[in-house]
Formats: C-alpha cells, sequence, structure tokens
C-alpha cells in the first residue's frame, strides 16, 4: 500500500505538470524597449505591432535580459490589497503573462493591463511591464505559451533586435525592412498624386521633398535585398510608382521654386539677380516638355501651368514696376543723355512683361495684371519716346556733318521737324506730364548748333 501511494503521487504530480500543454512558441517573440518604453510582437518572422507600454519607475526595476511567458492567466486577483480578478480597481487589469524573471516563475513579473489608463508610456510600475487593457487582451490571445520575451534598453530598432537575438534572419529582416520603406514611399506616392489631381502647384511643391527623401531610403532598403529577382521585384511595385509621379512633376517643382527664388530677390531689389534667375526658366520649361513626351506621362492638370504662368507674370511685372520707378526718376533728372542710355533696357523690358502676362489664362486676370504692370510702363515711355528719337536723330544729323554730308544733313533736319509736330500731338492727345525743361532746352540747343553748321 505504501508503495502503491507513492506511485498515485507520483502520477498527480506528473498530471498536475503537464495539465498546461506546451505550446509552439519558436515562430513567435515579443521585444520590450525600456528606452521609448515600446513593445514589439513577431509572429512568424514578422514583426506585427508595437504597443506603448508602462515599465519600472526605477531602470532596475525591470529586469533586462531574455525571458519566457510561463503562465496565462485571466482575471488574476490583486493578492497584495485583496482587490479580486475582473475588478475595475484592479492594477493588473485583467489579464497577465507571467515571466520566469530573477529566479521567479510567473508570479512576479509580467505583462499585463492595469487599471490606470495614463500611466502607459511612462516609468511608474513597481517592475511588471504595463498594458492598455484592450491591446494586452489581443495580445493575450494572439501569443503562445513559452514565447520568448527580450527586455533591453537600446537604441537600435525591433528589427535589428531581433536579428540580433537570433530570431530575423539578416536577409529576410532587409526584405522587411525593404517592403516597411516601400510601404511608407507608396503612402507618400498616393498622398502625393492626390496633390497633383488638386492642380494646386504649392501643395505639390510642399510634398514633393518628403517623396524624393522617401525614395531614395527605399532605393538604399531595396539595394540591401539578396537576389536580383527580389529586388526587381520590389523596385517594380515600390520605386517605379514613386519614380513616375516625381519624372511628372519635377521641372514644375524646379519652376515654382525658381520664381520664388525670383521673388525673393525681386523683395531685396536684387533685380539684376532676379532677372539672370528668370533665364532659366525657358530651359525648365522646354526640358519639362521633352521629358514628358520621352515618358509618355500623363499631363498634369491645366491649374499647375496656370499658376506657374501667373506667378511669372507677376514676378516679371514687379521688376518692371521697379525698373520703372528708375527710369521715371531718370526722366526727373532732366537728363536726355541718361533717358537715352536707359530707353531700350527698358523697353525691352516692357516687351518681356508683355509676353509673360499675354500668356496668362483669362482675360480678365490678363488685364489685371496688364493695367498694373504695362500701362504705367506705356505711359512713362510715351512721355519720352519723341524727345528720345529727336535726340537719336540729332546725334545721326552730327555723324553726317562730321562726314561732311551736308546735303543728307539738311534732309534729316525735314524728318526732325515732323518728328517735333508729331511729338506736340501724341503728348496733347494723351495728356502725358510734361518733361522737365532742361531736356527740351538740351534738344533745342543741339539743334541749332547744328543747323548753324549746315546753313
Amino acid at each position: 500500500m505504501k508503495r502503491l501511494g507513492i506511485i498515485l503521487v507520483f502520477l498527480i504530480g506528473c498530471f498536475a505538470f503537464f495539465q498546461q500543454p506546451v505550446q509552439a512558441s519558436g515562430d513567435q517573440l515579443i521585444i520590450i524597449n525600456k528606452s521609448n518604453n515600446k513593445l514589439a510582437f513577431f509572429d512568424n518572422w514578422k514583426l506585427v505591432k508595437v504597443f506603448d507600454v508602462g515599465t519600472g519607475r526605477q531602470d532596475s526595476y525591470t529586469p533586462e535580459g531574455t525571458f519566457r511567458i510561463v503562465n496565462k492567466i485571466k482575471n488574476r486577483p490583486y493578492y497584495t490589497k485583496n482587490i479580486p480578478g475582473g475588478d475595475p480597481r484592479n492594477p493588473l487589469g485583467d489579464r497577465w503573462l507571467g515571466l520566469d524573471a530573477r529566479g521567479t516563475y510567473g508570479t512576479t513579473y509580467a505583462i499585463h493591463g492595469n487599471s490606470n489608463e495614463s500611466s502607459i508610456g511612462r516609468y511608474v510600475s513597481s517592475g511588471c511591464v504595463r498594458m492598455h487593457n484592450n491591446e494586452v487582451r489581443w495580445l493575450f490571445d494572439q501569443v503562445n505559451l513559452y514565447t520568448k520575451v527580450i527586455i533591453t534598453n537600446s537604441g537600435s530598432s525591433f528589427e535589428k533586435l531581433a536579428v540580433d537575438h537570433g530570431y530575423l534572419d539578416p536577409s529576410v529582416l532587409n526584405k522587411q525592412l525593404a517592403q516597411n520603406a516601400g510601404n511608407q514611399l507608396l503612402k507618400d506616392v498616393s498622398s502625393f498624386n492626390a496633390a497633383i489631381n488638386s492642380g494646386s502647384i504649392s501643395k505639390i511643391n510642399s510634398l514633393y521633398d518628403r517623396l524624393t527623401s522617401q525614395l531614395r531610403a527605399t532605393e538604399v532598403a531595396i539595394g540591401k535585398v539578396s537576389g536580383k529577382s527580389n529586388r526587381d521585384s520590389l523596385e517594380a511595385k515600390y520605386v517605379r510608382p514613386a519614380k513616375v509621379a516625381i519624372e511628372r512633376t519635377i521641372y514644375e517643382v524646379s519652376q515654382y521654386r525658381l520664381l520664388n527664388q525670383v521673388s525673393s530677390l525681386v523683395s531685396k531689389n536684387k533685380i539684376s539677380a532676379a532677372e539672370s534667375e528668370l533665364t532659366k526658366l525657358d530651359r525648365l520649361k522646354k526640358r519639362s516638355v521633352a521629358i514628358k513626351q520621352a515618358g509618355n506621362y500623363e499631363a498634369l492638370p491645366a491649374n499647375v501651368d496656370r499658376s506657374l504662368q501667373a506667378l511669372q507674370a507677376t514676378n516679371q511685372g514687379n521688376i518692371m514696376n521697379i525698373t520703372l520707378a528708375q527710369f521715371n526718376k531718370t526722366i526727373s533728372s532732366g537728363k536726355i543723355g541718361t533717358i537715352n542710355n536707359q530707353y531700350d533696357a527698358f523697353t525691352k523690358k516692357l516687351k518681356a512683361t508683355e509676353v509673360a502676362i499675354g500668356q496668362v489664362y483669362g482675360s480678365s486676370n490678363r488685364k489685371q495684371l496688364g493695367d498694373k504692370y504695362i500701362t504705367p510702363s506705356k505711359i512713362a515711355i510715351e512721355r519720352v519716346i519723341y524727345e528720345v528719337s529727336t535726340y537719336r536723330l540729332l546725334h545721326d544729323i552730327y555723324y553726317l556733318i562730321e562726314d561732311n554730308k551736308l546735303a543728307q544733313a539738311k534732309n534729316e533736319f525735314s524728318t526732325l521737324d515732323r518728328l517735333k509736330r508729331r511729338a506736340i500731338e501724341i503728348k496733347q492727345a494723351g495728356g502725358y506730364q510734361s518733361v522737365p525743361d532742361t531736356i527740351s532746352m538740351s534738344l533745342t540747343s543741339l539743334e541749332n548748333r547744328l543747323r548753324s553748321q549746315v546753313n
């Protein structure tokens, strides 16, 4: 009987030991990083989810190392204060994943829920790892008993930590990282294409650098993946859509940024630098057309080009207005020689401004810009056009006299008389402000001196 009792005790003990069957856990891993209070759950060698957690209020409280989940308990009582399991006041929540840490066997250290949701993400516990109740319930249902749990304090990514601890193969990790980067890239492409479809060049520009940066990061990540066919497949899925979106807009974004740079230079009154930048614009436009034709890319919404044309016209107009102020100042000085020297450059800028405004969409828009930039400049030209013409004709007569071509010089005086009469008619008809008397006096003095030489 004594021997039979011993056997029964042994069998009962074995039954108690094996009453909770061992579940496969090699394909799962939990990593808890105290540096940022995050918990990562890996399943089938993939990072499935990352959660916020609360850890020890002192660094030593939550043990670091490699442990196992040795028990899974629902509604564990809080024995210290005699709070039953499932009670909303229970600081352990309603799920307990016990760890075999520091010589204990799932009774002291655990991943569990809590009754203070605001504590998650903070350093608050006596050593356990706290989770939001709804999240620990999800994890409880997913994680297998005896799953390895790594608790660390590291600046590395969860994937890198999984590789360092032998869970992930580096080649698998590289592919996962490439896919992660690629998925983020596809999200950025989606946002970027939405900006394109909106027709707003400012929105496109605001997302452009983020997209190109993520593209570069994705290309680098894919470059680390083993196997050319694997890389080709990832590039087709992730890289190609991004490159199409970028190439559709690269020259429009370049134009937009160039025009904004011009705006900045104009605001600082750096006109020569602004005009130098504007010379690059035509090359960008031509390159835009060429790249779209070569790639057979879908045209951008019309509003993109319309916005760029309006911005170009505004820049050209602002340059015109600054130049006009300088030209009017020269007129006020009464120095016909200086007026003459600036006249051709002034009219050339006016023509460029007219061309830029002529490309703007909408007749009302063109009229508004014309009234603001073109009309004042034309008035300035018409105030002095005949004085400049007279000045130039008198210089032609001077050189004819110098060359002893007196007969031709006399004929030019007839042209001069007609020019003077026309000047009077135009000024009276237009009601233009008179030029300073010193201009007329200078021209009359030069005319009288030259007439005396041919009579």
